[in-house]
């Protein structure tokens, strides 16, 4: 630890909370008593109404960004990052949801190697023991150099696909910055995904975002024929997922249909109404 004192590595914390006080009380928990402290820690409301902004206004340990709509994790995230970026009084952002709950030395084991040029995420245990391998909004650790030239997450994805977007095509394939897996930070996603485990204006978003990206954000990575391949096998593996196992079929056909026109057509942002969950 005595080495991350010298090196003086500046951390800013991002916690994106919608209506989950109870989860959300845990991870400032677990942020607040890490082995290494940062420097500041940003909650990012987006717009809950459950109690969180009083919660939030009482701590003077926390930096309460409350915003006037759900602008779901898209914008969330894009409100957190730019925060941080043109304070420019941090070297790493430290990124996730309210139900991320990092071991207490998860942050210096991610400290330890982190470097200004690469993206670092810790080893994901998933509420029902599955793991994850892949990074997104569960402890994060994005460089400050990599924020000023990559920019911030497109906000008017607004739900569902745009962690993929930011961390994984934009940054690893078209900046060309590496992504580093570190086993040692360890922590706990506390969600689970199951049969008609989503309400059925998750799959508007789903399919709208997933054919969006596969077919417009990928050009540097894929040819034309590569993404239309991709773009059709997402879509009959998702509209055979819910033949075969969902509930709510014809309305979720629906709006896997609605949202596919809107991904071929480049219709993005908030248009349709999320239901209480999202964030």
């Amino acid at each position: 630890m005595q080495d991350l004192i010298n090196q003086r590595k500046r951390v800013g914390v991002v916690i994106l909370t919608f209506n989950r006080i109870t989860l959300l009380k845990i991870a400032i928990c677990k942020i607040l008593n890490q082995s290494v402290l940062a420097d500041e820690i940003l909650v990012v409301d987006n717009a809950s109404d459950d109690g969180t902004s009083d919660f939030l206004s009482t701590n003077k340990n926390i930096t309460n960004l409350r915003l006037e709509e759900n602008s779901g994790p898209a914008g969330g995230f894009y409100y957190g990052i730019k925060y941080f970026a043109e304070k420019k009084n941090i070297d790493y952002i430290w990124l996730m949801d309210d139900d991320f709950f990092p071991k207490n030395d998860c942050l210096e084991e991610l400290l330890q190697v982190a470097t200004p040029n690469a993206l670092y995420f810790p080893y994901i245990r998933e509420k029902d023991f599955k793991s994850k391998r892949d990074p997104g909004w569960w402890g994060v650790l994005l460089p400050l150099e990599i924020v000023n030239k990559v920019q911030y997450p497109n906000k008017d994805l607004f739900f569902w696909g745009e962690d993929t977007e930011y961390l994984k095509h934009r940054i690893n394939e078209v900046y060309k910055f590496p992504s580093s897996w570190i086993a040692a930070a360890k922590g706990v996603h506390f969600a689970s995904r199951g049969k008609n485990s989503r309400a059925p204006w998750r799959y508007y978003y789903e399919s709208r975002n997933n054919i969006y990206i596969r077919l417009y954000v990928r050009r540097t990575y894929l040819n034309l024929v590569q993404r239309v391949y991709k773009a059709f096998k997402f879509w009959v593996l998702l509209l055979g997922g819910i033949l075969l196992q969902e509930d709510n079929k014809l309305e979720k056909i629906k709006l896997v249909m609605l949202g596919t026109f809107h991904g071929i057509f480049k219709k993005l942002g908030k248009t349709i109404e999320p239901g209480p969950a999202v964030k």
